[in-house]
């Protein structure tokens, strides 16, 4: 096999000998990632002082010598408890004999959500105590040592999923929100198909994870950037709405398949489904064509489909950009309602209202409707071409500067490329069927933006502004005046 000779060398050098490893590392990796692709039951006691988690105790079990830890969940006139950890839950008795006096006054004195860890035996439960409804319903835990971890105070409010909390009240607390089982789900299957993503594109099918900055340039066009002050007068960073110019960069560069999980920043002020950052699964290739991605995405979208989720059906429904606009009066439309856009034109023909007349008396002129319940919506529809010739005229004119790194590499030598990001938060709150995208995160901000838990964004001290040369203008409004 032919390899320029710099890279000749590399796979020489990867190939030697490390210690007792004999066989080049490539192929050593790619074995391991096949291994720990197949390995189905992820051991979640290892490296830990427990011996098993909560809520993988069976039968099978019995007589078994077992460590446990985790969160009092629930307990009952201190004859038993119920432990939680993240894996589920699993029943306790609480010793009564003399003996066992210190273990008893552990567990009948710790608060609810105390963090303790106890030792004892697997046993079966009394018959005709079982609980079908736990998965490990069948067994109970007899204690024969105990400690307290950490003792909880009192909570603002109950650890349960059916306790209705207020939403600034679940991100003020976020830390104890995450214990519920709902969020405990939602981040757990974010990660499994995250990883499933992982393992398609790049294991099978040879993308690259790259990291890119996050440290860059103003972007024209698109949303508003969030800004970083840098130590030079007057000059800025700006967090990039997503890695647009950098994964264009990279084909242009030759890594041929580019992925990664980007965290991207848009300054959108409030608004109920968006988040200031947010991630996507970011995708480009050289050499493809728009039948390539759309593939790729859906084999994608099917490898990482949750398993206990009605399967992805493929392929996906699709139309032109130019059909989606005609119909839906939208590139990203919400097909479930139906509502098309029908064009009337011919019933207006003869109208004698005038801005009717004015619309179809140009050149491509059209009258078009959306039928809905209260009755009929009409509007003008603009020739698309001159908008985006518009926007592209303008654009060139004063925006051009900032692009003038990426404009150079294209006369490099690019190769044709393309791709596609999806975005990964509203996927989750789809696949989970949650009412709100800041319920697949575990740290959201709120619907203003805000960090309800950490009391962000806050106020910097003048003297830590000096190295960046900025002053603050405060606003003469009274209530900013106050708030400051």
């Amino acid at each position: 096999m032919y390899f320029p000779s710099w890279l000749s060398q590399l796979y020489r050098g990867l190939s030697r000998p490390i210690r007792r490893t004999t066989q080049p590392i490539w192929g050593s990796l790619s074995r391991s990632l096949v291994l720990s692709s197949q390995r189905r039951n992820p051991e979640f006691s290892s490296f830990v002082v427990r011996t098993n988690t909560c809520g993988e105790l069976r039968s099978s079990h019995l007589g078994q010598e077992v460590t446990l830890c985790g969160w009092i969940q629930y307990r009952r006139q201190n004859t038993f408890l119920v432990l939680r950890d993240f894996h589920g839950l699993v029943q306790v008795i609480i010793p009564q004999d003399e003996s066992a006096a210190s273990v008893r006054k552990i567990l009948c004195e710790a608060p609810m959500e105390s963090v303790v860890q106890v030792s004892g035996t697997v046993i079966s439960r009394p018959a005709g105590q079982e609980n079908p409804k736990m998965p490990t319903g069948e067994i109970e835990i007899k204690v024969k040592t105990a400690e307290l971890l950490n003792a909880c105070k009192k909570l603002p409010f109950e650890i349960k999923d059916f306790m209705k909390k207020t939403e600034a009240l679940r991100l003020q607390y976020r830390y104890l929100d995450l214990r519920s089982f709902q969020m405990q789900y939602n981040l757990r299957l974010r990660s499994q198909m995250v990883m499933k993503m992982r393992e398609y594109l790049c294991n099978l099918h040879g993308f690259v994870d790259i990291e890119t900055p996050t440290l860059f340039k103003r972007t024209p066009g698109g949303a508003k950037e969030f800004l970083v002050p840098s130590r030079e007068p007057g000059k800025f960073y700006s967090l990039p709405q997503s890695p647009q110019q950098f994964k264009q960069l990279l084909m242009v560069g030759g890594l041929d398949r580019y992925f990664q999980v980007a965290r991207c920043y848009r300054d959108e002020g409030s608004r109920p489904d968006r988040q200031p950052e947010f991630t996507q699964i970011d995708i480009e290739m050289s050499f493809v064509d728009q039948t390539g991605i759309q593939s790729l995405i859906e084999g994608l979208l099917q490898y990482s489909w949750p398993n206990d989720k009605n399967p992805v059906v493929v392929p996906f429904p699709s139309m032109t950009f130019a059909e989606a606009l005609a119909t839906y009066g939208t590139d990203k439309p919400d097909t479930r309602f139906g509502m098309k856009i029908i064009d009337i034109s011919d019933v207006f023909r003869n109208t004698e209202i005038g801005f009717l007349q004015d619309a179809l008396s140009k050149p491509h002129g059209t009258v078009k409707a959306i039928c809905i319940p209260e009755g009929a919506k009409y509007f003008k529809r603009k020739d698309i071409e001159s908008i985006r010739k518009f926007s592209a005229d303008h654009f060139d004119q004063e925006d051009v500067k900032l692009l003038s790194h990426m404009l150079q590499a294209l006369d490099y030598g690019a190769p044709p490329h393309g791709g596609i990001a999806l975005g990964l938060d509203r996927l989750i709150c789809v696949v989970t069927g949650s009412p709100s995208i800041r319920d697949v995160i575990a740290f959201p901000k709120s619907f203003r933006g805000h960090d309800l838990m950490s009391n962000t964004p806050d106020s910097i001290p003048p003297e830590e502004l000096k190295p960046y040369h900025i002053q603050v203008s405060w606003p003469t409004d009274s209530k900013a005046a106050k708030a400051h």
